[in-house]
């Protein structure tokens, strides 16, 4: 009978095998900074570097994308506080001038210097004789249609402009592109204010409309303060 001892088998590991090892360790490397340095990667722009430098490299990669993401936000919180300051100017514009119709002038001008609108009507519900900067038009109307259901629900909507509500509502200005539409009246919607850009993507529907309901209020408290 042998006694011969037979040499232990070496265990072959393939690289999905090494992979799941070091992910079941993730502190494998701890304390083999030999190890770390003598490992290399495939780098993009060619040859090979280091597993720090690689680490290094991607740290440097996560934190210029995270500057960027904080010059983002820097940019978006600008341009709410210059839409607040818009709004704030607007309600003390409003306020001060008692003709509706110089009221409304000062509207249409202010939507234009300060939100980028290009062109803006108030749409009143019902019958009624048109003005420079108000048009009136039944529920069922194409200039309406598909609108009143959302504004009625608190929510402004920013959507393309069609060529047939373009044209119900901008008569001949075929320039118009987009728009967003902001219900107007105390308590009801009882029309709605229009504000129309050439760039198609200005009014775009993901854009956050809580300034929109803001400046729908302020419309909607100068209409209603014609009488006094």
């Amino acid at each position: 009978m042998s006694t011969e001892k037979k040499p232990p088998q070496k265990t072959v590991l393939d690289a999905q095998a090494v992979a799941d090892y070091l992910l079941a360790h993730p502190d494998f490397l701890r304390g083999r900074r030999k190890l770390l340095t003598q490992l290399s990667i495939p780098h993009p722009a060619g040859g090979a570097v280091s597993l720090v430098e690689r680490q290094v490299e991607v740290l440097r990669q996560e934190n210029r994308k995270l500057e960027q993401r904080l010059v983002n936000w820097m940019e978006i919180a600008r341009a709410n506080d210059r839409l607040l300051a818009h709004l704030h100017e607007l309600a003390i514009t409003l306020l001060a001038e008692g003709d509706l119709e110089r009221r409304l002038d000062m509207l249409t001008q202010r939507l234009h210097s300060d939100f980028g609108a290009d062109a803006a009507v108030i749409v009143r519900l019902g019958k009624g004789h048109d003005g420079a900067h108000v048009r009136y038009l039944p529920r069922t109307d194409v200039g309406c249609e598909g609108i009143l259901e959302t504004l009625e629900s608190g929510q402004p909507m920013c959507r393309p402009l069609s060529e047939k509500r373009r044209e119900r509502l901008f008569p001949g200005n075929k320039r118009l592109a987009s728009a967003a539409f902001v219900g107007l009246g105390i308590g009801a919607v009882d029309g709605f204010l229009t504000l129309a850009s050439n760039d198609p993507k200005h009014f775009h529907p993901s854009l956050d409309t809580a300034y929109l309901a803001r400046l729908g209020e302020l419309v909607s408290a100068a209409l209603a303060a014609r009488s006094a």
